[in-house]
């Protein structure tokens, strides 16, 4: 995730993604762990997911961001960069 508008607010810490992430996970989701760093003008989450395929772990992972950045007013004017498989 980058900041576009939010590049002139308060940046977010590390704890308070991470707050944001679990407060946007459903209890259907397969997460089992997570962890984000904040650098400069950007936030980068690693999330750990139990799913049967690369596809589906992919589709979750963007909709569990997706809805954290809907809920999360802290997370104001960032968007999501690019999504990579590990």
């Amino acid at each position: 995730m980058s900041a576009s508008a939010a590049a002139d607010t308060e940046r977010p810490t590390p704890s308070g993604v991470l707050a944001a992430l679990y407060r946007a996970v459903e209890p259907t989701d397969p997460v089992e762990t997570a962890r984000a760093l904040v650098a400069d003008h950007s936030v980068r989450i690693a999330l750990c997911l139990d799913c049967p395929d690369e596809l589906e772990a992919v589709g979750r992972a963007l909709g569990i961001c997706l809805r954290m950045l809907g809920r999360s007013p802290e997370l104001g004017g960032y968007g999501i960069a690019d999504c990579r498989l590990l």
